[in-house]
């Protein structure tokens, strides 16, 4: 299917993934969301939109009263087309990374602004198989506890565990009232639109089974030559250490040829902060949002 030639706009469709992913692949993404799997599964919230300019494929997530641009995909210099759609005054970019950031200047006419609680987590793919040295003595601990008090398997998993899956979601979700939370009523969607269309999107996904369900589940993809990026880390939470197992097993079966894991952001969740920091992140890919001065 062909895109829209800016400033016209049409819906991401399903039918977009093959035209999208040889994009990102000429130009591969740094930052979390840019990913077919991101920008569908979570479709309901971005409401994204797509054209073309100049030969970049533009995506926006198309929120009255802004349009909100994510970096123009495709190779080549991006600035140009950046500052032409930035003339439109309610028009901005967001989740711009940093090196992207630095082509611009305040004294463009620019407001340029931090999007901390949006900064990617990044780590050492290494560091969460092994676990080295002292300061991850708590998560082998955790690990140990869970190994004396479970007998557990890892599962490669694929279509035919959807509905397993989806049993453990919904069992996950009911614990933590979903529906009548906005944000994890999202997320749930998202997560079964992952669960769908894993073949697809080209995703590696892994459980583990306790007496004979479900009670953690990962979903991971390639984000760029050397970057796992890791959609979807969920655990019972009533099973000390189980979040530890998950990430060490899915990681040391699914994340050979990766140097990097991209854990995405914390939203500016304390709990969610806490728990990534304590995997010792190697450093944050940070984000911005640039728009017009005046706005």
């Amino acid at each position: 299917m062909s895109f829209s030639e800016y400033p016209e706009f049409r819906p991401l469709e399903l039918s977009d993934l093959e035209a999208f992913n040889r994009v990102l692949k000429a130009s591969p993404p740094v930052i979390s969301e840019l990913t077919f799997t991101n920008l569908y599964s979570w479709k309901d919230v971005y409401n994204p939109v797509v054209a073309v300019r100049n030969g970049f494929l533009l995506v926006c997530s198309d929120r009255p009263p802004q349009k909100k641009f994510f970096i123009p995909a495709g190779c080549g210099n991006i600035k140009p087309v950046m500052e032409d759609i930035l003339k439109e005054k309610n028009n901005i970019f967001f989740r711009v990374p940093e090196e992207v950031k630095e082509l611009f200047k305040p004294g463009d006419g620019l407001r340029i602004e931090p999007d901390a609680d949006n900064s990617d987590y990044l780590f050492k793919a290494s560091d969460l198989i092994d676990l080295p040295g002292r300061k991850y003595d708590g998560k082998r601990n955790l690990i140990k506890k869970f190994k004396m008090l479970y007998n557990y398997e890892y599962l490669k998993l694929d279509s035919s565990h959807a509905a397993e899956c989806f049993e453990f979601e919904e069992e996950w979700c009911s614990a933590r009232h979903c529906d009548s939370a906005e944000g994890l009523f999202e997320e749930r969607r998202a997560v079964r639109r992952m669960i769908d269309h894993c073949h697809e999107f080209g995703l590696a996904a892994g459980g583990i089974r306790v007496e004979g369900r479900i009670c953690a589940l990962a979903i991971a993809q390639r984000l760029n030559s050397n970057t796992l990026v890791l959609h979807v880390l969920k655990a019972n939470p009533t099973m000390p250490g189980l979040y530890q197992i998950i990430c060490r097993e899915f990681l040391a079966n699914e994340a050979a040829g990766y140097e990097f894991v991209n854990m995405e952001q914390d939203l500016g969740v304390e709990g969610l902060r806490r728990s990534k920091m304590s995997y010792h992140p190697v450093r944050m890919i940070r984000k911005y949002t640039i728009s017009r001065g005046e706005v």
